[in-house]
């Protein structure tokens, strides 16, 4: 409704005003509780947001077409010279005339550009501050767009970032439409790569980078256990449009027969065998954690001769839950009780592990986390992102001494080859590796070495070096 006029006959100030009906009354709400009402709609029914506002004004005004009138950098004139030079040394490319005023989107500077060639897409004029400026073909930008789209939020160039150049340069680049694949950086999700498939189909994954953070899923399915030593692969699995997964029959039967053939399996009879033992890890069981069709767990134990547990692998994947928003894949190998170990081994076997063989076990838990347990919600491969995916590797001593004080991993690892830390012993190390799940054994022992030396240096091993694992 138009704005009321006030009683001393002069036009309020308000944009809009609502009229309460009292009996034969009539009264104006405060303009404090218009805003309230405004937010909490906005809040119940999703209203645009100010920058989905902003691109609809864009797709609107490119409807004017190359006789609009525009200058290049029109919109934004603290930057309207920078922008020009850069369109003048891309202009070979055919960028056409700007089809809408130039727009800041943080501190970027963009603005859609005909196609000097009727009927051919377009191009968006990028300008990121530290690199150098980039004219992207529509088709190309659409598709970084939409690869974000899935974050948290309304903004998905926030989470995905804009394109970097491949190499250190300084000169303005043309990413044509017929390019395979463009490097992001800048978003909350840190440096990927956009690739497109055989099929035509874009897909965002993440650059392998390593860090200390420790997600939500960490700890799962621990609840309860004590064994004297962990050794963990937890792979996190944020797909977007997750809905539709289950685990079924047939997939689940699958798994059961996979198994005992699996990597895992395979790392804890080679560590028994090592030692001069035949204890196969042939034996898989359902449980502890739950089973349904949203998630799994299974088990092999090996037991000592008085059937307490020496050594036992688990696996474990969840859906999607209220309290936790990504898929998780995870892969144990425990020693229950050293001297349980000591027992089945047989008179004269070591229980100490040596790096190399904590190495084997994590990339066969890492294999088996991220390749195989996956594989029994179908084919996921098509689904997009909703954040970066990692996977924590970690080694744990988690049964205290009669004291109540955890062992530290030294009596349970050989860490000989770190060297020293000036930090003190310590009862567990962990690092965290964002990187593609998917992918070949060598390369996938390539990234655990270089995981594994990061890890050491942070935790006070300065002299470990890729060489010495």
């Amino acid at each position: 409704m138009p704005a009321p006029v006030g009683r001393s006959g002069s036009l309020r100030t308000d944009t809009a005003a609502v009229p309460m009906r009292d009996g034969d009354s009539t009264h104006w709400l405060p303009r404090t509780e218009i805003q309230q009402l405004l937010s909490a709609g906005v809040r119940a029914s999703g209203m645009p947001t100010a920058q989905a506002l902003t691109t609809l004004v864009h797709q609107a005004m490119s409807e004017a077409g190359t006789g609009s009138g525009l200058r290049v950098g029109q919109g934004l004139p603290g930057r309207e010279r920078e922008m020009r030079a850069a369109y003048e040394q891309l202009a070979e490319a055919g960028l056409g005339q700007p089809a809408a005023e130039a727009w800041a989107h943080g501190s970027a500077a963009l603005q859609d550009l005909h196609h000097e060639r009727n009927g051919e897409p377009g191009w968006m004029l990028c300008l990121v501050p530290g690199r150098p400026a980039a004219a992207v073909a529509a088709p190309l930008w659409q598709a970084i767009v939409d690869a974000g789209r899935h974050a948290p939020g309304p903004d998905p160039l926030a989470a995905i970032g804009f394109p970097r150049p491949g190499e250190d340069t300084d000169a303005p680049w043309v990413i044509p439409a017929g390019s395979r694949s463009v490097d992001l950086d800048g978003g909350s999700w840190g440096a990927g790569r956009l690739t497109c498939s055989g099929r035509g189909v874009w897909r965002w994954q993440p650059l392998p980078r390593f860090s200390l953070d420790q997600g939500r899923s960490a700890e799962i399915g621990t609840s309860a256990q004590t064994p004297a030593l962990r050794v963990r692969a937890v792979v996190n699995l944020p797909w977007a449009e997750t809905g539709t997964l289950e685990i079924s029959k047939p997939r689940r039967t699958l798994l059961e027969q996979q198994l005992p053939h699996s990597a895992v399996s395979g790392a804890m009879t080679t560590l028994s065998r090592r030692r001069g033992a035949e204890l196969p890890a042939a034996g898989w069981e359902r449980g502890p954690f739950g089973n349904s069709a949203r998630s799994l767990g299974y088990t092999c134990t090996i037991t000592a001769p008085d059937g307490s547990p020496a050594v036992r692998a688990a696996v474990m994947l969840a859906l999607p839950t209220t309290m936790q928003s990504t898929v998780v894949a995870c892969a144990d190998v425990l020693i229950e009780s050293p001297a349980a170990w000591a027992a089945a081994l047989g008179p004269g076997g070591n229980t100490q592990l040596g790096l190399d063989e904590v190495q084997a076990v994590l990339l066969s838990a890492w294999e088996t986390a991220a390749d195989l347990l996956p594989d029994a919600v179908g084919d996921p491969t098509g689904l997009p992102w909703a954040a970066p995916p990692t996977t924590e590797l970690r080694i744990t001593c988690e049964q205290p001494a009669d004291n109540g004080v955890l062992p530290v991993l030294d009596t349970l690892v050989d860490l000989t080859a770190l060297g020293t830390s000036d930090r003190g012993p310590r009862s567990q190390l962990a690092v965290t590796i964002t990187a593609v799940p998917a992918m070949g054994r060598r390369e996938r022992q390539s990234l655990l070495r270089e995981a594994l030396v990061y890890m050491a240096l942070q935790f006070g091993y300065v002299d470990a070096e890729a060489d010495l694992l």
